[in-house]
């Protein structure tokens, strides 16, 4: 194995270890199944199941000696603090097939997606910059995992990829052909899906009364549509850092990287930013009465659900990101909250990495505002999200299964780097770093619009083997979630 692959590892121990850490969190869990019964010398399911991040459990097989046995050390928790930059193994793995022992970048120095981000990037923080255009990466994955991304899909991919468990999605397979849906190219997909999608969307607009749309008045399938259309506007092109990801409760939360607010503080988006969307109504509330004394106690000793201790003052907040302060909306959820405080700097005081190996930090409120002041950090070096999205019973997971959002474990410069006019939009730079059938979703959908830089991208012919999701896999996943029947669709 040495020999074909043409790297060493220091012990058996430590390959074992990365082997299984790559499985667990590139490979679809089916696929492992699937790969470990075939192999498994007991009867019956077999097989490891996989989590992301917190160890193995085993099925019922019960076997002693063989892979996923009771007994086999190997399949024991690992500690991903101690295999250094697993995510960068990974990374080699998926590009190349080809990890190398020091863990560091195997292939070539990547091809520019875009000068026109890069000499933005530099312009706002020359360290970033030279981190990114020496490094930058991105792949797709199968599930949402702490600190990579996930993208939102366009609604013509989204149709295709559900059609088990979307009449829309049927009826698209139904215009693609039965027997040939699964072989025809990414490109006649998504168009036929676009056109579906504009005729019906016309025969919706045909039951409209004085620009009102009753749903009432409409069949199952416009009703779907319409809601799917409506959901996927939304969220259009998001591309969102996955902060938090229980897949044991099913909770995960995500901030939207490039939905820009503001990059100039007021001292009202300063008080935002810092106490939350409620802070005016706590400050009003805690002046009014002395019969609010009681309300006015709970909250002084935290803003947002941070203590008040770690924080700045708002004066000095407003002094040191006043002039330059990237604000974004980070989602619907907990607006009423402090911000989420990102930022790439690990030695800074009172900030956590957001989970380990990822580099990307959290916090440290008071020391980023000293620093901005004393001139050791620039203000953009810093980014501000104010909400979330925030997802329980697994529904973040289904949304990855149905076709809506797509998995990517990326390097942290996209997450770092400020979304301030970009020339390439971030969602098209992730999907072309990316490659295959990603980078050529996000070349149909730049024909959508006349103002984007398309640097590098090309049009060129999907293999029809490429699938991301295969059909067995994705059926899979779906029972896994226990949110669907068997029941088929009637059309």
């Amino acid at each position: 194995v040495v020999a074909v692959l043409s790297w060493s590892v220091k012990s058996a121990a430590s390959f074992q270890q990365y082997t299984n850490l790559y499985h667990r969190t590139f490979l679809p869990r089916s696929f492992i199944r699937r790969q470990m019964s075939s192999s498994s010398s007991g009867s019956g399911d077999g097989g490891i199941y996989y989590n992301d991040f917190d160890g193995y459990g085993t099925s019922n097989n019960n076997n002693s000696g063989g892979e996923g046995g009771e007994n086999d050390d190997d399949d024991e928790y690992i500690d991903t603090d101690t295999l250094g930059d697993w995510r960068t193994f990974r990374m080699n793995l998926a590009e190349s097939g080809v990890a190398s022992a020091s863990l560091t970048r195997t292939k070539a120095k990547p091809k520019a997606i875009s000068k026109e981000n890069e000499q933005v990037l530099r312009s706002q923080s020359t360290q970033l910059a030279d981190e990114f255009i020496n490094g930058v990466w991105a792949h797709a994955t199968s599930t949402p995992e702490v600190g990579g991304l996930v993208v939102r899909m366009p609604l013509e991919v989204e149709m295709f990829r559900n059609y088990q468990h979307s009449r829309m999605g049927q009826k698209l397979r139904s215009l693609l052909g039965e027997e040939t849906a699964d072989n025809t190219s990414m490109a006649k997909r998504y168009f036929t899906a676009q056109k579906m999608v504009q005729n019906q969307m016309e025969t919706i607009a045909q039951h409209a009364q004085d620009g009102v749309v009753d749903g009432n008045q409409l069949d199952e399938g416009s009703q779907e549509l319409l809601s799917l259309y409506l959901d996927n506007q939304a969220t259009w092109q998001e591309v969102c850092l996955v902060i938090d990801h229980d897949a044991d409760a099913g909770t995960a939360s995500t901030v939207v990287l490039n939905r820009p607010m503001a990059f100039k503080l007021t001292e009202n988006l300063a008080k935002l930013v810092l106490e939350g969307s409620y802070a005016n109504s706590r400050s009003s509330s805690s002046s009014s009465s002395s019969s609010s004394s009681s309300s006015s106690s709970n909250n002084s000793g935290s803003i947002g659900g941070v203590s008040s201790s770690n924080m700045p003052s708002l004066d000095r907040f407003v002094e040191a990101f006043g002039e330059e302060c990237a604000v974004y909306v980070g989602g619907p959820d907990q607006q009423g909250e402090t911000a989420l405080l990102l930022h790439g700097f690990g030695d800074l005081p009172g900030a956590r990495e957001i989970v380990p190996g990822s580099k990307l930090y959290q916090g440290g409120w008071m020391a980023a505002v000293q620093g901005v002041l004393d001139g050791r950090y620039q203000p953009l070096e810093f980014r501000f999200f104010v909400g979330k999205h925030t997802y329980t019973d697994k529904l973040l997971d289904l949304g990855v299964v149905l076709g809506q959002w797509q998995p990517v474990a990326a390097a942290r410069t996209l997450a770092l780097k400020q979304c301030i006019s970009l020339p390439k939009p971030l969602f098209h730079e992730v999907m072309d770093l990316c490659g295959g059938e990603l980078k050529q979703i996000s070349t149909m959908e730049s024909r959508k619009r006349d103002d984007i830089v398309l640097g590098s991208s090309t049009t060129t012919e999907l293999d029809p083997n490429d699938d991301i999701f295969g059909e067995d896999d994705l059926i899979d996943e779906l029972d896994e979630l226990d949110f669907f029947d068997d029941e088929p669709l009637d059309l």
